[in-house]
């Protein structure tokens, strides 16, 4: 009896690494996403240059573990390396939620982020569009951010240059049904999270808070969830 229940828990350990291994081998016979327009563009579409690992929630409801990901904020879209070419590929699948955890080529930072989608009704947007989850609860803060190529010309100069840039930054809190698209400082915030104003106002007299702080607009927001 031993023997078979060690055995079953093997079979299904296999039959798990299967299905999670499934969902990548579809595309590994594909091409790479890389097009090759973006050969003559400086800068980078992904959100940042250095692979980064996560978790994967797919639309079928599959989760997939210690993934390496890179998040592409033109196509609006997360890929994984694939472990052969070492090139990004897109998913067999379509990904609902991803979490992402990178040392920024910058300033060579760790950060980790969630993205998610299915947000209805936001404007500038689509159903298929991720968002940061900065906050989630009865309000539920999102952040976007989108790159684009831009061409630019010196003055006096035949010569065009192709950049990857950021071409958007928006912030929305989903509260009552409703997304409401906010800016980044206090009145704006507060306009939103009026119904517990007076919490709130008694909250940043004792605590002072950063609005152009991602970190610290989502830590109010989740104060607000708590009341």
């Amino acid at each position: 009896m031993k023997v078979n229940l060690i055995l079953t828990a093997a079979l299904v350990t296999l039959l798990g690494i299967g299905t999670a291994e499934a969902q990548f081998m579809k595309d590994r016979d594909g091409k790479p996403i890389m097009s090759k327009e973006y050969t003559d563009v400086e800068g980078t579409p992904y959100l940042n240059s250095n692979w980064g690992w996560g978790s994967v929630k797919l639309a079928n409801g599959n989760i997939l573990k210690d993934v390496e990901l890179k998040y592409d904020l033109k196509e609006d879209a997360v890929y994984f390396k694939d472990s052969k070419s070492g090139e990004p590929m897109a998913f067999a699948g379509p990904v609902d939620e991803f979490t992402l955890t990178y040392t920024d080529a910058d300033d060579d930072k760790k950060y980790t982020r969630r993205y998610k989608k299915g947000f209805k009704d936001v404007s500038r947007t689509t159903p298929a569009s991720y968002f940061e989850v900065l906050s989630e609860g009865t309000a539920t803060l999102l952040k976007r951010l989108s790159k684009d190529i831009i061409i630019t010309q010196e003055f006096n100069s035949a010569s065009k240059t192709k950049v990857f840039k950021e071409n958007s930054k928006n912030y929305y809190i989903v509260k009552d049904g409703k997304a409401i698209l906010v800016k980044n400082d206090k009145k704006s915030i507060l306009a939103v999270l009026s119904d517990k104003l007076p919490q709130l106002e008694t909250y940043l007299k004792s605590n002072k808070v950063d609005f152009k702080s991602d970190a610290e607009l989502g830590k109010f927001v989740n104060y607000y969830n708590s009341l």
